[in-house]
């Protein structure tokens, strides 16, 4: 029976095969350079052999890089966000919630706001909220302002710890692409007064929004396809019940099954757990009340709209 099995085929001799010195100097380049492959060497050492030589000696060395997949790029993005400081780097984007099947009839017949402004903060997950009727600088500053005077308030200060807060290039964050370089726009401008760092990702990366990406993901399948509302009260009091459940009460597979507020506790026990509270709000409202600093705005129909029918609301986030 042995007999029959094939013998092996290979040379025992390679006249043509590549020296032990260029196989050592190939192997030095490669432990120098780890991203470069056997064109690069080629190019610009012109190193001995063909390209699939080249090739050969950096595979059978152990030193080709394998491809991550995709859940291995998610666990070592888990990982970096473990060693993240609380409200270190933050994601912020609107929202359009006009495309919402279940949520666009009752936005038409109840006047509901169209856009979401949302914010996620890394290090815990925790997410925070504010609504308006347009997609702009002007809201893009308030809801900035609205959440560091909520973080000031619980004696989290930028200028003693680092805070960045990234967004993408939409006009609403870094003003009209005609303007000048070295202008601000008014949620920079905000952000500037804080002392806090904005980051903006490069053109085309949308995957660099990832977290507060999810999250639009996440309330929209949790919230706005299956909830109904009878009135704007009830839809600004639903939003806020969700921003609990999902700070305090849901709890999150990918970061080891805890909610944001047991991540809080484990690393940040300094840090009082009512941070992670903030209602969420309709943005007109701070225009009026001139909240933060800015340009004048008289009082709007849609301000006496929402003063008119959502008194008690209004009432609650005073005392708050």
């Amino acid at each position: 029976m042995e007999g029959l099995k094939d013998l092996p085929r290979a040379p025992k001799n390679i006249p043509h095969k590549m020296n032990a010195e260029a196989e050592a100097e190939i192997v030095s380049i490669r432990e120098d350079h780890p991203a470069w492959g056997a064109y690069r060497m080629k190019n610009l050492y012109d190193v001995v052999g063909g390209l699939s030589a080249i090739h050969r000696v950096i595979k059978q060395a152990g030193l080709v890089k394998r491809k991550k997949k995709r859940w291995r790029k998610r666990k070592d993005l888990s990982e970096l966000k473990k060693k993240m400081g609380f409200f270190e780097k933050s994601q912020v984007d609107v929202k359009d919630l006009s495309d919402i099947y279940q949520y666009w009839p009752q936005m038409r017949r109840l006047k509901l706001p169209r856009y979401e402004y949302t914010l996620r903060e890394m290090s815990t997950g925790a997410g925070f909220l504010g609504y308006a009727n347009k997609c702009n600088a002007t809201y893009a500053s308030r809801f900035a302002g609205y959440v560091m005077a909520h973080l000031k308030s619980y004696g989290i200060d930028p200028k003693e710890i680092t805070i960045k807060i990234q967004t993408d290039n939409g006009t609403e964050f870094i003003g009209s692409p005609r303007k000048r370089p070295e202008t601000r726009s008014g949620f920079q401008k905000v952000l500037d007064k804080a002392s806090v760092e904005h980051v903006q990702i490069p053109p085309r990366c949308s995957w660099m929004q990832g977290d507060v990406e999810t999250y639009h993901k996440l309330i929209e399948d949790e919230f706005y396809d299956i909830e109904s509302y009878g009135s704007h009260e009830e839809f600004m009091g639903k939003a806020y019940a969700y921003l609990l459940f999902f700070n305090y009460a849901r709890k999150n597979r990918n970061r080891q099954s805890r909610t944001p507020v047991d991540i809080l506790r484990q690393r940040f026990h300094k840090v009082n757990e009512g941070v992670l509270n903030l209602p969420p709000i309709r943005l007109e409202l701070l225009l009026d009340r001139n909240i933060y600093p800015g340009y004048h705005v008289p009082k709007s129909p849609l301000f006496r709209l929402l003063s008119k029918n959502n008194g008690s609301f209004l009432f609650r986030l005073q005392c708050y």
